[in-house]
């Protein structure tokens, strides 16, 4: 008994689908959204470049400045491709002693969190604590599809003109 009930409901929702689509197919349309706007960094439908595979040629500006008891840097980074993005761009800091010797306690890692576009500048800073004896930094650039080459930039401006 109960498996003609479940069939006759079943049967009476497929026949009342259709009727129910033809109602909402006549409702007026929503007006259309407003378009973004172009060419502007924050535009929600960029397109995204494919990624660039084996090595990436990175310009960088580096600033490091003190605040309190940790040692900030900047960089200003800017892919130079005109055609692929770097995908996953990290920078790690490691902080060395007189001796050449690593020093515990220091250095940070920053990880882009979107893909850096062909010709866009972004910036990534990194924080670590000052510790006595720490004389000597070194930078490490990586990516998800290959290998970075870190070029020193005088100054860094997004677009081809640089």
């Amino acid at each position: 008994m109960r498996v003609r009930y479940a069939i006759a409901f079943a049967v009476a929702v497929a026949l009342a689908a259709p009727a129910s689509m033809t109602l909402l197919a006549q409702e007026k349309p929503a007006p259309a959204p407003a378009p973004a706007p172009s060419g502007g960094a924050n535009s929600v439908l960029k397109k995204s470049a494919p990624p660039l595979r084996g090595q990436a040629e990175l310009g960088f500006v580096q600033t490091a400045k003190l605040d309190g008891n940790t040692i900030v840097t900047t960089f200003q980074v800017k892919n130079m491709s005109a055609t692929n993005a770097i995908v996953g761009l990290q920078i790690s800091e490691f902080w060395y002693d007189k001796g050449g010797q690593p020093l515990q306690g220091t250095g940070d890692r920053q990880r882009l969190k979107t893909p850096l576009q062909p010709l866009d500048v972004a910036t990534i800073t990194l924080r670590s604590p000052k510790v006595p004896g720490m004389t000597t930094p070194q930078y490490k650039f990586e990516q998800n599809n290959g290998t970075v080459k870190p070029v020193k930039q005088k100054a860094i401006k997004a677009g081809p003109n640089t």
